[in-house]
This record gives C-alpha cells, sequence and structure tokens, in this order.
C-alpha cells in the first residue's frame, strides 16, 4: 500500500505528513503549471474544462517522458458503479507495471481545478463552497467538496490547482483566508464546518505558480489539500 512507503522530510506544520509517493505527484504537478502558465497566460482558453483538458495534455506527455509510476485521468468518477457518480476534475492512478500499490482503477490521489478570477459575483467563492442556484445550495465549492467527502472519501490527501486569471497570488491568499474567517463567524452559509486550520499556510512561489498546504476537517477526520496555483494572466516585460 502506498501508506507504507517512506515518509518525506517532515514540514513544519500540522497534519499528518505526506509519503514519498505523494510528494512525487505534488512536486510533479508543480514543476509543470511552470510550462502550462507560459502556454495558456493570456490565451483564448479561459474555461475551467479546456484549461483542464490542455493540463491534464501536459502533465500526461510529461509523465510518460520522465517514465513516472502514474498517470492522470480527466473526470475521474467517484464510484465506478453509479453512473450518477460525482466526478473530480484529475484522478491520479498508478501505472500497472510492477506495482501492487493500488489497483489501477484506483486513484491515490484526486485532484479539483477551480478558476479564480473572471467567474463574476456570484462564483467568486467558487473555489472554496457552492452558491445559491434556483432557490437551491449547489455544492460545488472546492474545497468544500473535500470537506464533505464528495471527493476524495477514502483519501488522506489531495490538491485543490487555482487557475489565477486576474489580481495576484498574494490577493487570491488573502481574499480566501477572508472568507474563512467569515465561514467560521457564520456571516457566510456552508453545510461544512470550518476553522483557522482550513487557511492556507505558504510553502513556495515564484512568480507563475503558488503552493499552500491546509488541514480541512471532514465528518471524520481531516484530509490535507495542497493549493497549487498557476499565473495565467497576461504577462508583460
Amino acid at each position: 500500500m502506498l501508506a507504507d512507503l517512506p515518509a518525506v522530510m517532515p514540514m513544519p506544520m500540522e497534519g499528518p505528513e505526506a509519503n514519498s509517493a505523494i510528494m512525487d505527484v505534488v512536486t510533479f504537478v508543480e514543476k509543470h503549471l511552470v510550462e502550462f502558465s507560459r502556454t495558456y497566460a493570456g490565451s483564448n482558453v479561459k474555461n475551467e474544462n479546456g484549461l483542464n483538458q490542455g493540463l491534464c495534455i501536459l502533465l500526461n506527455n510529461y509523465a510518460r517522458i520522465e517514465s513516472r509510476f502514474f498517470i492522470f485521468e480527466k473526470e475521474f468518477m467517484e464510484d465506478i458503479e453509479k453512473g450518477s457518480s460525482p466526478k473530480v476534475d484529475f484522478g491520479v492512478i498508478v501505472l500497472p507495471i510492477n506495482s501492487e500499490f493500488y489497483n489501477s482503477r484506483e486513484s491515490f490521489f484526486s485532484l479539483e481545478a477551480k478558476r479564480l478570477g473572471q467567474t463574476g459575483k456570484a462564483r467568486e467563492k467558487e473555489y472554496l463552497i457552492g452558491r445559491e442556484e434556483d432557490g437551491k445550495y449547489k455544492q460545488c465549492g472546492g474545497v468544500e467538496r473535500f470537506k464533505m467527502g464528495v471527493h476524495a472519501k477514502n483519501l488522506q490527501y489531495s490538491a485543490v490547482i487555482g487557475y489565477v486569471q486576474a489580481y495576484d497570488f498574494h490577493y487570491w491568499q488573502k481574499a480566501i483566508d477572508g472568507w474563512i474567517d467569515d465561514l467560521i463567524a457564520g456571516k457566510i452559509f456552508s453545510s461544512s464546518h470550518w476553522s483557522e486550520k482550513d487557511k492556507l499556510q505558504p510553502l513556495n512561489q515564484t512568480a507563475d505558480t503558488a503552493k499552500f498546504r491546509s488541514e480541512n476537517s471532514r465528518q471524520k477526520g481531516s484530509i490535507i489539500l495542497f493549493h497549487l496555483w498557476v499565473n495565467l494572466r497576461v504577462k508583460t516585460g
């Protein structure tokens, strides 16, 4: 099992430490988001589905070139026995070559992608939570779906991709942590419980990418989320 793999060097923060297999995926995605930024920043591809498709192709190309032990499956079903199953944007599966870690039908790491900017006022908080639509609450928030177990309910680690299409990394970190303050205080509705641990803990930042970490509570236990953001704004100079 993946849980039996050697652990990476500990990070100075709360929550269980990710093993080397998980960190291989996180580091791989973070590395290749740089090229994704250079390819798609300021392009005509603005919609989430188009960006997801482009990212999936790029990541799988490099996974093959670098002979990685994993591949990325777009719109991965959480339960293949149900046609109405929720789908996470990317499931990461082990290549069935000299591997007994997981059945190749299962994802050992999930990634959900959300746009930051250019979504309109009604959807600006969708990175975290859902929204009211036709008098009903639509559970479409990226982080919220992990907290509710809609995505990765049996996993300890997953990630949220942030396509930054307006403003900068600092703006969105401040905005998201501010919304979490409002969720904690009950000023914003959510069907999940929120705490200080849900806030973004900075890990790394460059001109093209930013990485954060959060420990997000669930009904039972918690999940560690890595937040991998990529700059898709028009670049000047």
